[in-house]
């Protein structure tokens, strides 16, 4: 990913094995431009959309609420802990998952470390909200003529009820 002028942010890794779980990547300067887990796959579990201030969130979820689109919010709002972002993820027409998220943090500093989070701090997820439905670890967008499969790895995800 260096080759490729891509610097890691943040990741998460099972402090038992050692082994990499996911990686925030940016180029621009924000705390992620591409991110990559493990899980099922391959797969794309979102793209995401920067605005702002967390009133366009509100806004949006007002006028979600008032034409008829209040099923498409799958989660949120809510802040993740890795780039202490606030979130709001909807499902498009095609079920698509979007983030909508403002107020995570600029990495312009060519010497900032990766920030480290272990796979079982429920923390690195999500910071308040509620917790995840179970579609945000089984559902993603699969790309025409790929199989996916299984990974070696597992994580006990927690999800709403």
């Amino acid at each position: 990913y260096n080759e490729l002028g891509f610097r890691v942010t943040e990741y998460t890794e099972d402090a038992d094995s050692g082994r990499l779980w996911a990686a925030w990547t940016h180029r621009k300067g924000g705390v992620h431009d591409i991110a990559f887990t493990n899980g099922f796959g391959p797969r794309l579990h979102h793209v995401a959309f920067w605005v702002p201030t967390p009133l366009n969130i509100i806004d949006l979820l007002d006028l979600m609420a008032t034409t008829g689109w209040v099923a498409n919010i799958e989660r949120g709002p809510g802040r993740h802990g890795i780039s202490n972002a606030l979130f709001l993820y909807i499902r498009d027409p095609d079920n698509h998952r979007i983030e909508i998220y403002c107020s995570d943090y600029q990495t312009v500093d060519p010497d900032l470390e990766p920030i480290k989070w272990d796979l079982k701090d429920p923390q690195r997820q999500t910071l308040w909200g509620a917790p995840a439905p179970k579609s945000w670890f089984e559902e993603g967008s699969l790309f025409a003529g790929v199989e996916p499969r299984r990974s070696d790895l597992a994580a006990s995800p927690i999800v709403a009820p």
